[in-house]
């Protein structure tokens, strides 16, 4: 188990996380990078619990749950993918909770997905995103199936995970298998039991070769709305920055060469790659990319300290706070705050996000306040 530190404690209130900031520590004590947290809602007993997962340099999926609001963390349960072993490479994993049941999957099932293969010699190279399930909390876990399967060499990235309104498992991921017409484009596919997986097509593309939509991550608004948010690369300024769409059933984001709208601060600072985020019980939209820029692409003053609020479902000007784990000046690096994630509370924020520590990269987390809009 690990916890805080002498400078920090997690201190909850009549069931509310009071705004007290915390040390950040290490969430698990090997090296490990691309972070993810939950807090789960379909658990039972356990709702209020925090799960989160990492990956290693070894290609294992670690899972660590909190029974205690993000304070301290305990190594529950390990994903071994045969395909990502060996050297063939896993990344990206993401880590979710079924709020409904899915074909034999009942609700409050856990999912981790997560790319495989993208290691293996090009002319052997096929990448896969695959499903893998835990029916007690994250302890063990079974494989499901492969959502995807890249048809040449060129990978696949990122799988997330949503169910729609009508009662579909949803995967979007990274995809560079249409070369040569698009470098990468943003895919989706859905299920109705998690093993066969139907209707892939796009849903954030463009005209531009170049142009790589990417990192798509997607969470329900309090209104029932969906949200996805991703990063565009190599278009003009804003250069890799994080955007959004929303949709009404989780499946239909409209227009797929509509790149969407830029998350923005008043004064036109705007995030840089890896963007994630989640919703706070009251509505709150708390977001966090690996890097903040001012408007003209010069790295803000508080580039790589800093999370981005919005009390509007989205709408208007998103609002700077301090990050919990600050990780200054970070500039597009492998692991510094690369793909960094966040639970929001009542009045508080859990983030993990990765640091380079003693020479390679560890993933640490802490808790601070979310002050009110001025």
């Amino acid at each position: 188990m690990w916890g805080r530190g002498l400078l920090g404690t997690l201190v909850i209130t009549g069931g509310l996380l009071a705004a007290h900031a915390d040390e950040p520590q290490l969430v698990y004590p090997g090296g490990a990078s691309y972070p993810r947290v939950i807090q789960l809602a379909h658990a039972g007993a356990a709702n209020g619990y925090v799960m989160a997962a990492v990956g290693t340099p070894d290609a294992k999926g670690i899972i660590l749950e909190s029974a205690d609001g993000g304070a301290t963390f305990t190594h529950v349960g390990t994903v071994s993918d045969p395909e990502g072993a060996g050297g063939r490479g896993l990344c990206c994993g993401t880590l979710f909770e079924l709020p409904r049941q899915i074909g034999g999957m009942p609700e409050g099932t856990l999912l981790w997905a997560a790319t495989t293969g993208y290691k293996v010699a090009a002319g052997e190279r096929h990448t896969k995103q695959r499903l893998w399930v835990s029916l007690d909390r994250g302890r063990t876990w079974a494989f499901k199936s492969d959502i995807a399967t890249s048809p040449n060499q060129y990978n696949g990235w990122e799988p997330d995970l949503s169910v729609s309104a009508d009662g579909h498992l949803v995967a979007n991921w990274s995809d560079e298998s249409d070369k040569p017409a698009h470098d990468q484009k943003l895919v989706q596919a859905r299920s109705t039991d998690g093993v066969t997986w139907t209707d892939q097509r796009d849903t954030v593309i463009n005209d531009d070769f170049f142009v790589r939509p990417g990192m798509a991550g997607v969470r329900q608004l309090n209104d029932g709305t969906y949200l996805m948010v991703y990063e565009v690369c190599n278009t003009a300024e804003p250069m890799c920055a994080a955007h959004f769409r929303t949709s009404a059933d989780g499946w239909d984001y409209g227009d797929p060469s509509d790149l969407g709208t830029t998350i923005r601060t008043a004064d036109g600072k705007y995030a840089r790659h890896t963007p994630t985020f989640d919703v706070g019980p009251g509505g709150q939209l708390v977001f966090v990319a690996e890097m903040l820029v001012n408007a003209d692409g010069t790295k803000a003053p508080g580039n790589g300290t800093t999370l981005l609020v919005n009390d509007d479902d989205g709408a208007g000007p998103w609002r700077e706070i301090q990050a919990p784990v600050p990780v200054p000046a970070p500039d597009n690096e492998g692991c510094r705050n690369f793909s960094p994630s966040v639970v929001a509370f009542e009045q508080a924020v859990l983030e993990l996000s990765p640091e380079m520590v003693g020479g390679s990269c560890h993933v640490l987390y802490a808790t601070g306040p979310i002050p009110p809009s001025s």
